[in-house]
């Protein structure tokens, strides 16, 4: 499998006044997507992570932090090994599925898999009452 991942910021939290600085993130929250190039499919994790406390000395006013600032936090609060892994078994379920239909039986009826969830959800359950002695 030959994957590469991208960071998009779905969300911030901040905290309108912390350390004596206004407006400091303080939870993030991101998509992160693997794409196999080999097959185009992909999957995304769906994550979020706290961000630590500010550095007065190193602190970016909330208006001027673009997505990469933020990415980088992420990066740096949020280890990929686990998401890699997630989204690695993901796409390998798509590009190997388990649990399709049987067609190459000419004696088994065929039926669209609509029409066999409808059969399912048309049985009706019967109730058994016990007789009282």
């Amino acid at each position: 499998m030959n994957l590469t991942y991208e960071w998009k910021i779905t969300a911030l939290k901040k905290a309108p006044s912390l350390d004596g600085l206004s407006n400091v993130i303080t939870h993030i929250r991101f998509d992160y997507t693997g794409t196999d190039a080999d097959s185009g499919e992909s999957y995304t994790f769906h994550g979020a992570c706290p961000v630590g406390a500010p550095n007065p000395e190193n602190f970016t006013d909330i208006m001027a932090l673009t997505e990469a600032d933020v990415i980088e936090w992420a990066k740096a609060n949020h280890a990929t090994d686990n998401m890699n892994g997630v989204i690695e078994r993901a796409i390998t379920e798509k590009l190997t599925p388990k649990n399709e239909e049987v067609t190459e039986l000419e004696w088994l009826p065929t039926t669209s898999t609509e029409e066999s969830e409808e059969s399912v959800a048309n049985i009706e359950t019967v109730e058994t009452v016990e007789p009282e002695e």
